[in-house]
């Protein structure tokens, strides 16, 4: 896991928090102890793949490194969407003509992706503001009036849409289905060829999936509507002697 610095914005802890409570859920019902190793910096995928650690969590799947570890399925999805004020009326790119959109300081990448979608979308977009701090992008919104729309990674967006349920909504299609513009898909690496632990990892996300427990781990970082309906295996809620089943 990655030690968080003292400035560390609210999506990086809920991601964190996220982490954490997960491999110790999996710990209890394995009854095993969780020994925390800081990456310091390195990879998580080289400690596991140098046998430094067992399991990496936060990893995201790049099969450039498949034949060095093994990928179990993923626990968390984020990714780009835009967030409007409710009563705005504006359900995409298109409806942002001579908008103003808001984005991070720290990710530049996102106006050059946006830039990319307003052109697509035959929208003449020009007008971009810089948001400072994660904490400021709905107040920046809602009182200062600096931009119509915000445009950035859903793990920033969700806290701001949490506090302000009524005044704030991520965008989607007339018949309510989310509008991603992008998908990242958070896994975990384990070792390479040991079929035992991952399916070990598998079943035991599966049965945290299946009680709930992972619904609700997931809930600070996406909307009830975007939690996907987890793919369960058939077959007994114990594997290696563990009992995996807390229903």
């Amino acid at each position: 896991m990655t030690a968080l610095p003292e400035d560390a914005s609210e999506s990086q802890r809920r991601l964190d928090q996220l982490n954490r409570l997960i491999v110790n859920a999996m710990a209890e019902r394995w009854q095993v102890s969780v020994i925390d190793l800081d990456d310091n910096g390195q990879n998580p995928i080289d400690l596991v793949a140098s046998g430094a650690a067992d399991l990496a969590v936060g990893v995201d799947p790049d099969w450039n490194n498949a034949g060095r570890v093994d990928y179990t399925g993923h626990y968390l999805v984020h990714g780009y969407r835009l967030m409007v004020e409710t009563n705005a009326n504006i359900g995409g790119v298109a409806d942002l003509r001579g908008k103003w959109i808001g984005t991070f300081a720290d990710n530049s990448e996102a106006r050059d992706i946006f830039a990319g979608l307003a052109s697509a979308a035959n929208a003449r977009i020009t007008d971009y503001y810089t948001i400072g701090r994660e904490q400021d992008a709905a107040y920046g919104m809602l009182v200062d009036n600096n931009y119509d729309a915000v445009f950035g990674d859903s793990l920033r967006l969700i806290p701001h849409i949490q506090a302000n349920p009524e005044a704030l909504e991520l965008t989607a299609t007339a018949d309510g289905i989310p509008l991603w513009f992008s998908r990242d898909f958070v896994a975990m690496a384990v070792p390479r060829n040991d079929i035992d632990f991952r399916l070990l990892v598998e079943y035991t996300l599966q049965e945290l999936a299946r009680d709930g427990t992972l619904n609700s781990f997931l809930s600070p970082l996406m909307l009830p509507g975007d939690i996907p309906r987890w793919e369960i295996w058939a077959g007994p809620g114990d594997y290696l002697g563990f009992d995996l089943d807390r229903r």
